[in-house]
This record gives C-alpha cells, structure tokens and sequence, in this order.
C-alpha cells in the first residue's frame, strides 16, 4: 500500500490516472444523488423567479433551508437549464443541471489547485506538486462528499482564494469583489474581513463599495430594488438574525451529528432533544454565553496569531487559520465543509519543506495533520460525531498552529529587543 502510494506521488501519469477515476467513478454518484442539496439552491431561484421569498420553508416554517444571499440565485440560475420545479425541493429533469454543476465544480477544483500554487509558497516548485498531490489524496473522500450531494461550498472557497491572491497583489477591489461573491454563498467567512482589514486598513473602503454593488446594485438590476430590498431583509430575518443577533441559544443550536461546528459540539454536552423541545443540563443562558465566549475569544487568538507573525514567513498559515473559522465558527456545518481541507494540508506541507521551519514544528505540524486527517476518516463511525470528534480535532489543529505562530513572534521579539541593545 505504501508503495502504492509512493508510485502514485511520484509518477504523474498514474496521478492523472487516478483523477480521471475519481471523477468518472464520482460521476455516477452525482448521478444516483441527482443533486440532493443542489435541489434546495434551484428552489431558491424558482421562487425569486416567481416573486416568492426562498427563505420561507413550505415543510417547516421555523426552519429555512435556503440560507444564501439573494445575489446567490443569480450564480444559480444558469444552472437550472431544463430543469422545472415540480413541488418544493422537487425538480423535473434536473440531471443536465447537476452535471453543469458536476462540471462547474471540477473546473474550481482545478482553479484552486493552481491558485494554491501560486499563493502558498514551498522550499522548490517540485515539492509544492508532490505535496498538491498528497493534499489531493488525504481530502479526496471530503472533496467527494461535497461534490456528490450537489453542493457549493467549493465555489465558495474558489472565490475566496482569488479575493486572497488579489489582495496580496494590492488589487484590493478586485479582491472586495470577489470575496463578496464568496459572502454570497457562504456568509461564514465574514471573519475573513477581519484579516484582511488588520493587515490593510484601507481594504475596509473596498469592501464596502464591492459589497454594495454585489449585495445591493447588481441584484437592484435584476430584481427590481423594491424586490431586492424585499429579499435581502427576508435573508436578515430568516438567515442571519437567528444567529447573530439572537438572545437565546434555542434559536440557533442544530444537534445533528452531521453538524461539527462550535454551537453544535457545545449544545451535545449541555443540550438533549429536538429544536422547540430541547433538554438543558445547564441554564440556557450560561450555554450561550459560552458559545459566544468560546467564539470571540477563538476570533481574538487568531487576529494575535497574524499580528505576531510576519509576512514574509506567513507562508500559509495566516489563510489556515482564518479559513477554519467559517467552519466551527457557524450555527451549524456539515462535514463536507471539510474539503476546505485540501487547503489546510497543502498549506502544512509547504511550510513543513522550509529548512527555517523548526524540528519541533515539524513534529507539532505533522502531529495536527495526522489527528485531522484521522477524525476525517473516523466521520464515518457515528458514535465519533455524536461526541463532534471533527470539531475538536479541527480546533486542536487551529489551537496549534496559533501556538506555533505566537511563539514565533515572541521569538522575533525578543531578537529585535537583543537586537538593538547589542546596537
């Protein structure tokens, strides 16, 4: 087997062999699926197309399904083709769409891959293809779960990779542009503007001019501003007001085992049962305001992370970090988020190259990958994710490499200090 493997890194003809495999034996699972989740963002579209609100839930109102910006229909809407809603989440030949999907996945795969290359750097471009290669591998059954339901959580990443290329080239409305595009489809990597604001200040004005033209100006001239102004405060009330600007906890946990995110690891210790009939351990109160707690205090440790770190030896780790946020950050997420993971290990193999990266990082690093990638593979194993096992192997990785970044940044410290008193 592990020679196997060595082959498979070492050869590019077997490399490419395997990948038209994977799609191909990939390709019949989009087809027996027909696009389970793909079907709730075509949803989403018919009912703006015929002047509804896609936030209301015919099959439980306390509950939306389509959680997108009204922008998101838009990026959708080429997709249906033939495809006809016949009742809610229910479509007529639909399997042409999901295979422009199918296809439209692959190719920001493949936009990813080299935007990766060019964005996180390694020791010798020879090193960043093989470590591609075992990225690919290690994430190609999350990359598969994602693919195979019809989701869009990969073009999200897409657009947020361009926004970060496009902000280290100092092209700074573009990157607003692009990132607010990925805010469309996945409003969890909000946190993002965070990093991007700590390290440029001026980004701030940026963003809000391509988030108005994305969220606003744009939609207003498809839609109609009255329609669109109509559609974005529905999104408010049904998508982001539950969570960010509730006052209860019930309002926002998600129990099932699919979910790994930060609210739904806390609500399995202190919290039993089903929404409107839940169970509490502890007061309902002290529940949210450990979630709440536990969160800004996870925002604040990787804004110190990047503020201690340079940019000349980020090398990755900056995006890791603030790219884990949109998936334990959230009132829920699913694990096919995690072929967001494709990233995160490419990112570790490429700093692990350095000659300058220590011999206990290498350890520390290596130790991380190994528990992530085990939790990714034990996901399978229900009894793992009622305990959210890939929650808190994620946070563990997050946990250290914020470490590892602070404690270079001390060392940095107290060099420029010896530095100048030497001076």
């Amino acid at each position: 087997m592990g020679s196997l493997f060595k082959k498979t890194i070492n050869s590019n003809l077997l490399f490419i062999f395997i990948l038209i495999i994977f799609v191909l034996s990939l390709a019949s699972a989009v087809y027996y699926r027909e696009g389970k989740d793909l079907k709730v963002d075509f949803f989403g579209v018919e009912q703006v197309l015929h002047g509804h609100s896609p936030y209301e839930n015919p099959s439980d109102p306390n509950r939306t399904i389509f959680r997108y910006a009204p922008g998101f229909t838009i990026l959708a809407f080429p997709f249906l083709l033939t495809s006809k809603m016949t009742a809610p989440y229910q479509f007529s030949n639909i399997l042409p769409s999901v295979f422009a999907w199918y296809l439209a996945e692959i190719l920001c795969l493949i936009a990813i891959a080299l935007i990766m290359l060019k964005l996180i750097p390694s020791s010798t471009k020879q090193t960043s293809i093989r470590n591609l290669k075992i990225s690919f591998l290690m994430a190609s059954p999350l990359i598969g779960y994602e693919l195979s339901n019809g989701q869009n959580k990969i073009f999200a990443l897409c657009f947020m990779l361009i926004a970060i290329l496009l902000f280290e080239e100092n092209r700074l409305f573009a990157s607003a542009i692009l990132f607010s595009l990925a805010l469309t489809i996945y409003v969890a990597l909000l946190p993002l503007l965070f990093y991007f604001i700590f390290r440029k200040k001026e980004y701030i004005f940026s963003f809000i001019i391509g988030a108005l033209i994305i969220f606003f100006i744009f939609p207003s001239l498809i839609f109609g501003i009255r329609f669109n102004v109509f559609l974005l405060k529905e999104w408010f009330l049904h998508a982001l007001k539950p969570f960010f600007l509730t006052t209860s906890y019930g309002s926002y946990i998600d129990l099932r085992i699919s979910s790994q995110a930060l609210p739904s690891a806390i609500g399995r210790m202190f919290v039993s049962g089903k929404t409107g009939h839940f169970n509490y351990l502890i007061s309902p109160l002290f529940v949210h305001i450990i979630i709440r707690t536990f969160s800004a205090m996870i925002l604040l440790f990787s804004l110190l992370a990047v503020w201690k770190r340079s940019k000349a030896i980020s090398r990755g780790l900056d995006y890791v970090i603030f790219l884990i946020l949109p998936l334990i950050l959230p009132q829920y997420c699913i694990f096919y988020t995690w072929s967001w993971a494709f990233v995160f290990y490419f990112a570790i193999f490429n700093y692990l190259s350095y000659a300058e990266t220590s011999s206990i990082e290498k350890r520390i690093l290596f130790i991380l990958v190994v528990i992530l990638f085990g939790a990714s593979v034990l996901m399978g194993v229900k009894s793992f994710n009622h305990y959210s096992l890939l929650f808190w192997a994620t946070f563990v990785f997050w946990l250290g490499i914020i470490i590892i970044s602070i404690r270079q940044g001390n060392k940095r410290f107290k060099a420029k200090i010896q530095t100048i008193g030497i001076g």
